[in-house]
């Protein structure tokens, strides 16, 4: 039986994780050559951090930036390298406006997590916040797919297709690379974004929502 809650969940699915993901969480690996050029001494949070597999990718390529992870799971938490990520600061908690300052950010970093968030707007919101004037997010995630019976799968696994995330993204920010591949033949596809911090209305966000 598939756990109803995220916590319950990724207390179930953190033991074997990161040995059976990259069968369909595709983008993860190739992640890397995405990151874009910061300033020196960049601040950097990866939302959804997981067993921290993008924290070791981001230190190896910004080794003089201040780095934090923050994800809902302490199951998921402890099984990140700390021998990797000594530097890294780690933090319990489920990602919200309140969680860090305004304008603290360079690059934020979500890897499969927005669609297992609940309120989109809201999530933006909090990242526009966080983030420094003209800084950037980087995602890759699920984008859409076109069977009804995998999207009710998905659902039960806490992943939502809709409404749809990149749609969203390239309203609440300024694309600067997207790039969309299709996974199995076409069952679903997945999408990498770079985007850049502008100012907005949540208006056509809201209208999307269900």
């Amino acid at each position: 039986m598939i756990p109803t809650d995220i916590k319950s969940y990724y207390r179930l699915h953190s033991k074997f994780y990161d040995a059976t993901r990259w069968v369909f969480l595709f983008g993860r690996d190739a992640l890397k050559k995405y990151f874009p050029e910061l300033p020196d001494n960049p601040k950097i949070l990866d939302v959804g951090c997981g067993t921290g597999k993008h924290l070791v990718q981001l230190q190896k390529k910004y080794p003089n930036a201040d780095i934090t992870g923050i994800d809902l799971s302490g199951d998921m938490l402890s099984f990140v390298n700390h021998k990797n990520v000594a530097s890294i600061k780690l933090k319990n908690e489920l990602y919200s406006e309140n969680s860090f300052k305004d304008n603290e950010f360079d690059l934020i970093l979500c890897s499969y997590s927005l669609t297992m968030v609940d309120d989109l707007k809201s999530t933006f919101e909090d990242i526009q916040k966080h983030l420094k004037p003209n800084g950037l997010v980087l995602v890759v995630d699920f984008d859409s797919t076109l069977f009804t019976l995998f999207s009710k799968w998905m659902k039960k696994n806490h992943v939502s297709f809709e409404p749809n995330l990149f749609k969203l993204l390239d309203e609440a920010f300024e694309v600067e690379i997207k790039s969309t591949r299709k996974a199995y033949f076409g069952l679903y596809s997945y999408s990498i974004f770079l985007g850049k911090t502008k100012e907005m209305s949540f208006l056509k966000i809201t209208d999307n929502l269900p």
